[in-house]
């Protein structure tokens, strides 16, 4: 039998790991453009490389880091515990070129609307998303997970080149 806070307690469960994820999502973004373009452009150029790259580094890191999380040892569940912290960290970083990826579609349905909102609102869209029941639980978060922890391994294995910005007239 349910009672009130029971459920009061999962919705709040869920409006607070909504609201975390996207302010994660949008660290992410804001703190690594580059690494976020990259994995943007590997999302919208290449998704179902995206997946097959996720489920690979799923399967052996992640398995990994199950092993050494289900030791006994104290010092295996720490070295477990820190290789499923990255394997998230790398998904979160998947995650906000997805995000910037939602939203430049955004952006191109409604132009007046500037760069940080579309992101926003694309990074909003896809965690919202994750938690429709069934469809997203089942079907759009496992995909989008995986696709996430693709485009952040890529990301992370290639070089950005960040341009030194130009003076202008007035800084002179």
């Amino acid at each position: 039998m349910f009672i009130q806070g029971d459920v009061l307690a999962f919705v709040s469960l869920l409006i607070g790991t909504c609201v975390t994820a996207w302010a994660l999502t949008l660290a992410y973004g804001l703190l690594f453009p580059g690494k976020c373009w990259v994995a943007q452009q590997e999302v919208s150029a290449n998704p179902w490389k995206c997946i097959g790259r996720g489920v690979l580094a799923v399967l052996t890191v992640g398995l990994i880091g199950f092993v050494l999380v289900a030791q006994p040892s104290p010092v295996g569940k720490l070295l477990g515990w820190v290789v499923l912290v990255g394997v998230f960290s790398v998904a979160s970083l998947g995650m906000a070129g997805a995000a910037l990826n939602a939203g430049e579609r955004l952006q191109k349905l409604a132009p007046e609307t500037n760069h940080y909102a579309a992101f926003s609102k694309g990074a909003a869209i896809l965690i919202v998303g994750c938690i429709f029941p069934v469809v997203g639980w089942l079907g759009f978060a496992p995909v989008l997970f995986l696709a996430s922890i693709g485009a952040g391994v890529k990301a992370l294995t290639t070089h950005v080149i960040e341009q030194e910005p130009v003076a202008s007239a007035e800084t002179m």
